[in-house]
């Protein structure tokens, strides 16, 4: 059965008894009734919803071969009282675990090291600095703290490196930094503002934010600084740009009115789309690891954590919050 099929009958039964419980998943095509492939799983009552997760990944993976998301996880920022939390979630906003609480803002988490840690910014010592939390061991320790602002962390999988925005030297650009926070190399030179890095699935390049033309607008830069072109021409305030995971896209906010809608368009600055466009203003968006998904920051009546479906257009709140980030499969 070719990958792409979607007329499928999903079977699912627990067998056995509660000492010693099993679940078996099958994917069965409708049309010919072949056997596409399943899974049996051991289940225990705290790992019902993982069981779950894993073989939704599976029947995604069986029915269009593609990666699925339901095993994956959110990390975001949320204001509690006068607390800020960085918290981890399923990918669905359930099972909501604080990582970090402190009385100081949390801006920008992203997953690093496969998914083992997380870098963000805080203000923990009276300006911005980026840090570092080891999920396992509970700790966070200083990456970058140099003079003036340190923010914006981008993690290149590829690379094992990180791209951020630093003002140490006066003027805010960005530089390529290794984990521990060493600065490599500086990739922009401009007397514009230069931030919001985001590296390509590849490694190859970084797309970011700059007002050198004199509007917030979208740019993309080879991993070295070198071959910066312009991304975006059409309106006056776009930003925070996020490469897809399939590299074919890059996701953007751009304003409209008083709002913010989300917009693709490919890295040769082809084919802009509008994702969303309603009364709800949408910023800071990620990807899922299906290329499909996004998760961002929704301000409506409050600030939520959301998802969107740029093929169907679907939305959906998944927690009280701002700032996510999904981790990969």
């Amino acid at each position: 059965m070719k990958p792409g099929t979607n007329a499928v009958v999903v079977r699912g039964k627990l067998v056995g008894d509660a000492a010693n419980m099993s679940f078996e998943g099958t994917v069965t095509d409708i049309a010919s009734g072949d056997f596409m492939g399943g899974k049996k799983y051991r289940v225990t009552d705290a790992e019902i919803r993982k069981v779950a997760h894993h073989f939704a990944d599976e029947v995604v993976r069986l029915v269009t071969g593609n990666t699925g998301i339901a095993s994956t996880e959110l990390v975001y920022t949320r204001r509690v009282g006068d607390k800020w939390e960085m918290v981890i979630s399923d990918y669905d906003g359930y099972n909501p675990r604080p990582l970090v609480r402190q009385t100081v803002p949390l801006l920008s988490p992203r997953w690093v090291d496969g998914n083992k840690a997380v870098v963000y910014t805080t203000f923990r010592d009276g300006k911005a600095d980026i840090y570092i939390r080891n999920i396992a061991q509970g700790k966070s320790a200083p990456i970058a703290t140099y003079r003036g602002t340190n923010t914006a962390p981008d993690w290149s999988k590829k690379n094992g490196i990180l791209a951020a925005a630093l003002s140490k030297d006066g003027n805010t650009e960005i530089y390529s930094l290794t984990r521990t926070g060493q600065v490599t190399n500086q990739l922009t030179h401009n007397r514009a503002i230069d931030t919001s890095p985001s590296w390509s699935p590849t490694g190859a390049n970084v797309a970011f934010l700059s007002d050198r033309s004199g509007t917030p607008q979208l740019y993309v830069m080879d991993r070295d600084g070198g071959n910066v072109r312009r991304l975006t021409f059409t309106g006056a305030y776009n930003a925070s740009p996020a490469w897809s995971p399939r590299g074919d896209l890059i996701v953007f906010s751009t304003r409209m009115g008083s709002e913010f809608q989300l917009a693709t368009i490919t890295p040769d600055g082809r084919d802009g789309r509008l994702i969303t466009k309603d009364g709800t203003s949408y910023e800071a968006a990620r990807w899922g690891a299906d290329g499909r998904h996004l998760v961002c920051t929704a301000r409506g009546r409050d600030e939520t954590v959301s998802v969107v479906d740029i093929v169907t257009g679907g939305r959906r709140i998944l927690a009280q919050g701002s700032d996510p980030d999904w981790s990969t499969p």
